[in-house]
C-alpha cells in the first residue's frame, strides 16, 4: 500500500524572483570551462572513417523500428537477387534460343540473295545474245 507523506515548502524553494535575478553564484562554471569545450576535438572529422558514418546512422533509427527496417531491408535485398537470377536466366535462354535462328535467318538471306544475283546476271545474258543459253 502507498503511503502519502506531506511535504512542506522551504522559503528558498518559493521565491519569486526571477531566474536572472537570483543572487546565486556561478563562478565556478565559465564559457572556456565548459564541459563541450573540447566537443571538435572529439569528433575530429579528419579522422573518422566512411565506416564509422554508416555504423552512426543506426543511431537515427530507435531501437523499436530497427526490426522493421532490418526485416524490409532483408524483404529489399531477396526481391533483388530474385529479379537478378530471373534477368539472368531469361537472357540467357534468349541467347540459346535467339542466337541459332538468328543464324538461320542470315544464312537463308544470303541464299536469296545469291539466287536474285544468278536471276539477274542470267537476265543480263540473255539481253546481250538472246537465246544462248538454249
Amino acid at each position: 500500500m502507498v503511503q502519502i507523506t506531506p511535504v512542506s515548502v522551504t522559503d528558498e524553494q518559493t521565491t519569486d524572483v526571477p531566474y536572472e535575478d537570483r543572487d546565486e553564484d556561478y563562478s565556478d562554471v565559465t564559457d572556456s570551462e565548459s564541459e563541450y569545450s573540447d566537443v571538435e576535438d572529439d569528433n575530429d572529422i579528419a579522422n573518422e572513417t566512411f565506416a564509422d558514418r554508416i555504423i552512426a546512422l543506426k543511431d537515427i533509427i530507435s531501437p523499436q523500428y530497427r526490426p522493421m527496417f532490418s526485416g524490409a531491408y532483408g524483404k529489399a535485398q531477396g526481391v533483388l537477387e530474385w529479379s537478378l537470377k530471373a534477368a539472368w536466366i531469361a537472357t540467357t535462354s534468349v541467347m540459346f534460343l535467339a542466337a541459332p535462328f538468328a543464324l538461320v535467318a542470315n544464312s537463308n538471306m544470303e541464299s536469296s540473295a545469291a539466287q536474285m544475283g544468278m536471276r539477274q546476271m542470267q537476265e543480263a545474258n540473255e539481253i546481250i545474245a538472246p537465246g544462248a543459253n538454249k
